[in-house]
């Protein structure tokens, strides 16, 4: 299918979404310029990335495969630079990877900019990184090795020292109209409705800017700007950044803060049908231009509201969105089952994942360059227990190191008193920083595999978190750097340690990584997991491919509900033993 094929055949999907969006707009000549913008990006498309697009279009499902493992780093971390990253291919190509989201690469503001999420330039890449032309060749390599390359796009903010921000400071009528600014009594009335994102660090939804003439709206930090997606001309802005950005080599874009795109007086602005139709609108559009490009949800938010970024059918047929979305919830889930020795909740977000739409997959995974957010499970937990907060502030206590706990967490944002989030990496999450004796290291790697697995058999595009696979342990030394003091996340954000890959326990850790990989490929399990019935509740069950996979949150052995051979061992089985896993074949 050529181009103008695929114009003519998505046309009307696109066009549905933009009148949605923009019904007080001249639709024809909207249409007209984005139109005129797919055609000019698609011609401009590498011949590389146009045999992709072919190969994608012919196989939708490609990413919905059992091999389908990521992994997910800072490039400065990992290997000091772009270039740095490009050295080691190979470290990926062992783990399995066939995706590679580089986090914060794009060029920051100067300062404090959220880790690198506050972007200042959407089409440069971080000067001390390298250079747009270095990701070209590092894209290059990444697919001669089958790997597509991921780039955070954040939609809902830019940096207040972007080009728009200046122009809008400066003036610019055009670029003012970019942003949204208010008069500070509208700003503290809609402030009184909105939830608070960071309420100990950054406080408030907005910011008074005197170059801007009234209070900015700002929902994360005061120097990123929420953009004013009300404005057509920051849509066809953003898809021509994405169009670019495509062009130079990246196959996949993590949407960051998808739920707050669209600001509506009354409500909390928070997965309103608007940001919806941004996100479906920007999907029909790389579907016709750069099809080969996947596009990822960051939505952060209770599991009933996850189903519409995959997509919904609104009365003229299944209108598709992101083809991946983070199971967020099941990661908060695997922490809260191993603190409270209960597949509980494991089961109920299991349970929730399943009915996935063709063409669409979980992105799973059991630690995060961020916090385990607690609060995104509320409304799950609130089917199994009435009291959900006191659950969770418990389960929260416990990794924190309470009651002679084995984790060694770290309160996000809090003395502990509020329950927000925890800090840590998994290794030290998992107990391996604790351990003291041999026994405690063995409970230690089992409990890693044990999630592992969890993120693993549930079928999703299953990422591993730079350091996890190494044990990497909590980086307390951020707390003498000036300019990430203030950021507790950093403690999971350490450097990779290279020699650490030869130590007894990264050996271990990868070990048992790739014996649940091979299992899952066997299996040929992908997709939305199916849980199955244990009768114990510390027992999880979930259908993968073909197996029937056993996860016992319990620090104690356990009975199977039914004997089979392990894919893992090789031996046929009836027990599960404390914090593990068994994978039975058929």
């Amino acid at each position: 299918m050529t181009m103008q094929q695929r114009l003519e055949a998505i046309a009307p999907r696109l066009r549905r979404q933009l009148a949605r969006l923009y019904p007080a707009h001249d639709r024809d000549a909207l249409w007209a310029q984005v139109a005129a913008l797919l055609r000019a990006r698609a011609a401009e498309r590498p011949a590389a990335m146009q045999a992709l697009d072919i190969a994608r279009v012919a196989d939708p499902d490609w990413f919905v495969r059992a091999d389908m493992l990521g992994y997910s780093t800072y490039v400065d971390r990992f290997g000091g630079t772009v270039d740095g990253v490009a050295a080691h291919v190979d470290h990926f190509e062992s783990l399995g990877t066939r995706y590679l989201h580089l986090l914060a690469l794009l060029k920051a503001r100067d300062g404090d900019s959220d880790g690198g999420f506050a972007v200042a330039d959407y089409l440069a890449v971080e000067p001390r990184l390298g250079t747009m032309a270095d990701v070209e060749r590092l894209a290059g390599r990444l697919r001669a090795a089958r790997i597509s390359l991921c780039v955070d796009l954040a939609l809902n903010h830019t940096a207040d020292d972007h080009r728009w921000a200046k122009a809008a400071r400066a003036g610019d009528p055009f670029y003012r109209d970019f942003y949204i600014v208010l008069d500070a009594g509208e700003a503290a009335t809609r402030d009184a409705e909105l939830p608070q994102v960071f309420p100990t660090t950054a406080p408030g939804n907005f910011t008074h800017v005197p170059d801007m003439g009234g209070h900015v709206w700002t929902t994360f930090y005061p120097f990123q700007w929420d953009l004013n997606w009300r404005n057509p001309n920051v849509f066809v802005a953003m898809l021509d950044t994405a169009l670019r950005l495509a062009n130079h080599g990246f196959e996949a874009f993590r949407l960051d803060s998808t739920a707050f795109l669209w600001k509506q007086p009354g409500t909390d602005c928070r997965n309103l049908p608007e940001a919806h139709y941004i996100v479906r609108a920007l999907r029909a559009a790389l579907d016709i231009a750069a099809p080969a490009t996947l596009l990822k949800a960051e939505a952060i938010v209770p599991t009933a509201f996850v189903p519409p970024y995959f997509g919904v059918d609104e009365g003229e047929g299944f209108e598709p969105e992101c083809h991946l979305v983070y199971n967020n919830s099941l990661m908060v889930a695997g922490w809260v089952g191993l603190a409270e020795q209960s597949a509980a909740l494991p089961a109920t977000i299991v349970a929730a994942s399943g009915g996935l739409p063709a063409g669409a997959n979980w992105l799973s995974y059991a630690r995060c360059h961020d916090d385990i957010g607690w609060a995104a499970v509320l409304g799950d937990l609130r089917a199994i227990d009435p009291a959900p907060g006191e659950r969770l502030a418990a389960a929260a206590a416990f990794l924190h190191g309470a009651d002679h706990s084995w984790a060694r967490g770290v309160p996000f944002q809090s003395d502990g008193a509020v329950l927000h989030g925890s800090n840590g990496t998994m290794a030290s999450l998992a107990g391996i920083e604790a351990a003291t004796t041999d026994a405690a290291r063995e409970a230690a790697f089992r409990r890693i595999a044990l999630l592992n697995a969890l993120t693993i058999a549930s079928g999703g595009l299953a990422t591993t978190y730079m350091g996890d696979e190494a044990g990497l342990t909590n980086d307390y030394g951020y707390a003498d750097d000036p300019a990430r003091a203030h950021e507790g996340r950093w403690l999971h954000r350490p450097d990779m340690d290279w020699a650490a890959l030869d130590t007894p326990a990264a050996r271990r850790i990868a070990a048992d990584l790739a014996r649940l990989r091979d299992a899952r490929i066997a299996s040929g399990g992908a997709g939305a997991p199916a849980p199955l019935p244990t009768d114990q509740p510390a027992l999880l069950g979930i259908r993968c491919g073909t197996d029937r996979v056993y996860l016992n949150f319990a620090a104690h052995d356990l009975p199977l509900p039914v004997a089979g051979r392990d894919r893992l061992t090789g031996a046929p089985c009836d027990r599960i033993a404390a914090w593990g896993v068994t994978w039975l074949e058929g």
